[in-house]
């Protein structure tokens, strides 16, 4: 039952309850009496029924406030499908600058920032030796351009894949390990003069500077850039190098490039094996003189190279000397190509070695000379192998090495020496990529310093990305 209509006819009833009494106990004019004989209620009377009215009153309006419907609630107003578009325009504007900055930001990386590797893995097949596969090595480069003028450069080799032992930090059963080949700052002056300073590559002779897989053509290397210079051969120091154009009339190719360093240098550790356990250490060294190294190119045009390499330092702290000179050709024309290098060192015979004294060979001496012979059949180009690649090409290499290491004085009291024919062929697709084949007949003389006297095949693959 709803509360409002019995309030409002009780509001009328006492209105009508209310007219009528007010008419009855209106006082009459004073005729002497009252009127009609009727008698005037008392002051009591008129106080209790005030009094109610006004309760009525107040009754009524708590209900009113009780009963009052309630306010709707206030929600925000929904936004207009047009401020909805104009915030996703602008999200998406937000986007699009958002994927310029990245981009912008990758371009100065790739400006500044080089990543390359290149892979080697080979079969060899030897008579007497067993044959197998060789995961040979993984390359790392990064070469970094922190302004125009500054530059860094980090070579890492992972020979072998290595597997490190992490209780002794030495290589388990995989046999191999892990170096750092470069890793320097240079500081550009000029194109003629940088000076450069971290491990270097020691500029002796071409193939150390010229080292990498995917530029050579045969896998092996010449047992004398193995043996005689220990290939890849890195040391710590400090040094220049630069480029000088020579204008000539009749040269207009001529130019110069050089490399000049002082280095840690090779230690004693040197017997009639050869060098490879003599390199020095990047943060130590056997003794306070410093090694002195540099090579110069001389350019006479594209393809065509002589270089001329010098070395000089102590082997101890007696003053025990080790000096060597290296000659390098390079010359190109047409589809032939004549390259080899020359090396010889002369060392000191008595060589500090803790308390006593070490023997060592008076003399090492070796090189290569190379023929190659770059040739496209008219097939190529559409076979399976040649299709769609731009220049694909064979090479034919023949190559004679030699290295020759005077006797230390140990059981032995003749030199060493070991040589070696290689004929080859190899296919490049891409100049960055090559399947290399080569066949080697060695001959050694007394002690074995490579491959000792064993014939055999030799494979391999090679990419750089």
């Amino acid at each position: 039952m709803r509360v409002r209509p019995i309030c409002g006819l009780v509001w009328l009833c006492l209105c009508g309850l209310t007219a009528v009494t007010e008419a009855q106990v209106s006082p009459s004019p004073p005729q002497g009496g009252t009127a009609g004989g009727a008698s005037a209620p008392s002051a009591d009377a008129l106080r209790e029924f005030e009094d109610l009215k006004a309760r009525m009153r107040a009754l009524e309006k708590q209900f009113q406030q009780q009963n009052a419907p309630a306010a709707p609630a206030t929600f925000p107003a929904p936004k207009e499908a047009g401020d909805v578009k104009a915030r996703l325009a602008e999200t998406e504007d937000n986007v699009e600058v958002l994927q310029s900055k990245v981009e912008d930001l990758s371009k100065k990386l790739e400006q500044r920032v080089n990543v390359y590797l290149y892979a080697t893995a080979a079969f060899e097949t030897f008579r007497q030796r067993d044959a197998l596969f060789d995961a040979r090595n993984v390359e790392l480069f990064v070469s970094g351009n922190i302004t125009s003028r500054l530059k860094a450069f980090t070579e890492i080799e992972f020979e072998r894949a290595p597997k490190t032992s992490a209780s002794t930090g030495t290589a388990t059963n995989r046999q191999g390990e892990v170096e750092v080949e470069q890793g320097w700052l240079e500081f550009v002056v000029s194109d003629a003069f940088r000076p450069r300073a971290g491990v270097v590559l020691v500029p002796f002779g071409r193939l150390n500077l010229d080292h990498f897989d995917p530029v050579q053509d045969l896998t092996d290397r010449p047992i004398a850039m193995r043996r005689v210079i220990p290939t890849t051969w890195g040391e710590a120091g400090l040094g220049f190098t630069g480029f000088l154009p020579a204008k000539n009339a009749w040269l207009p190719d001529l130019a110069f490039n050089y490399q000049v360093y002082a280095i840690n240098g090779l230690t004693n550790a040197i017997s009639d094996t050869g060098t490879r356990n003599a390199r020095g250490g990047y943060g130590s060294d056997n003794n306070a003189d410093k090694a002195v190294t540099g090579r110069l190119g001389i350019v006479f045009y594209p393809g065509g190279e002589l270089g001329l390499s010098g070395y000089r330092g102590s082997l101890d702290k007696l003053g025990h000397h080790i000096t060597g000179v290296d000659a390098d050709w390079k010359f190109r024309k047409g589809a032939i190509e004549l390259l080899g290098e020359y090396a010889i060192f002369g060392l000191d015979d008595a060589l500090q070695f803790g308390s006593a004294t070490l023997k060592v060979p008076k003399t090492m001496q070796g090189g290569y000379a190379q023929v190659n012979y770059y040739f496209q059949p008219a097939w190529l180009r559409d076979s399976v192998i040649g299709k769609g690649f731009d220049d694909p090409k064979f090479t034919a290499i023949v190559r004679y090495d030699f290295a020759r290491i005077a006797d230390d004085g140990d059981a032995d009291v003749a030199a060493n020496k070991e040589e070696r024919w290689t004929v080859g062929l190899n296919y490049r697709p891409v100049q960055s990529y090559v399947v290399k084949m080569e066949y080697q007949w060695n001959k050694t003389r007394n002690e074995t310093l490579e491959r000792g006297t064993t014939n055999g095949l030799l494979m391999s693959v090679t990419a750089a990305f």
